[in-house]
């Protein structure tokens, strides 16, 4: 009988709880590798590839996910000083900062930055992951805005603090400054999520030459990724991981531990609430 896995154990992303205070870091190990791949662009796939081959830590979204005290806020910084003009751009010291213990990006925020990264670590080698336009946003449709989308989310905004004062800003001004304008219309959406998808990868063409990056595609596995980067060939198969069922188990460990969250927060004003209702129903 094949074994079961716990939620721990299959999300263990999910389970991690970080407060570390990124404007006090700096940089502990070298840039090395800059994955322009968007969401859903096999993301969690070239993250565990880049782990295995030793760049550690390969940065994800998933790791604002763990720390928001600081990498929401900071996030929204760089995001508000290069699409709104609001700020000032960041820097190296800023960026060192921030992602001072990864030696390689993937995914967004990161994947929305990569000119900027590339200017700050000029010695790092470029990974372009791209799928078909139409492909790709149908993957985001059945998975990201379906979540983004959900009532219990929407629920969930008016009972977890962290939610809403953390993620919430910083998930909305990244998909805005993206793929904006942000519209109900279905074909206008289809549109301005593609044209977002394909500029991001214009801009990193335009700017890095050939020779420092790879256009890559997962299902090449190991092979021009190692000989790129100049990594040995592992012996085990590339790993490909997060389809949209992986997705949607993944989202549901993670909204359980939402509420979960969000009763503890609110545990002191339901108590309070239960006792002055009793008090009313004996007293009044």
């Amino acid at each position: 009988m094949a074994e079961t896995l716990t939620d721990r154990e299959r999300f263990p992303d999910y389970f991690i709880e970080e407060d570390i205070d990124r404007r006090k870091c700096t940089r502990v190990v070298p840039m090395k590798v800059l994955v322009i791949g968007m969401l859903r662009t096999g993301t969690l796939s070239m993250q565990a590839a880049l782990e295995e081959l030793g760049y550690k830590t390969t940065h994800h979204m998933h790791k604002v996910f763990q720390n928001p005290g600081s990498e929401c806020v900071m996030w929204k910084e760089a995001l508000e000083a290069k699409y709104r003009n609001k700020g000032q751009k960041f820097t190296r010291k800023e960026w060192d900062q921030l992602l001072g213990h990864c030696q390689a990006v993937v995914d967004v925020p990161a994947a929305a930055f990569i000119p900027e990264l590339y200017e700050a670590y000029p010695d790092a080698k470029v990974v372009v992951v791209q799928r078909d336009p139409d492909r790709w946003y149908e993957s985001c449709s059945r998975t990201v805005m379906k979540f983004s989308s959900s009532p219990q989310l929407k629920i969930l905004y008016f009972l977890d603090r962290w939610l809403v004062m953390r993620m919430a800003p910083f998930m909305g001004l990244l998909f805005t400054s993206l793929f904006s304008p942000k519209t109900e219309d279905p074909i206008k959406r289809r549109e301005n999520w593609i044209k977002g998808y394909t500029d991001a990868y214009d801009e990193v063409r335009r700017i890095v030459p050939p020779e420092k990056r790879l256009e890559f595609s997962l299902d090449q596995g190991w092979e021009p990724l190692c000989k790129f980067l100049g990594n040995d060939v592992p012996k085990k198969p590339f790993p490909h991981v997060n389809d949209s069922a992986s997705f949607d188990a993944g989202i549901k460990v993670f909204m359980k531990r939402m509420w979960i969250r969000a009763a503890k927060q609110n545990l002191p004003f339901i108590v309070g609430a239960l006792g002055v209702t009793a008090a009313w129903w004996v007293y009044a």
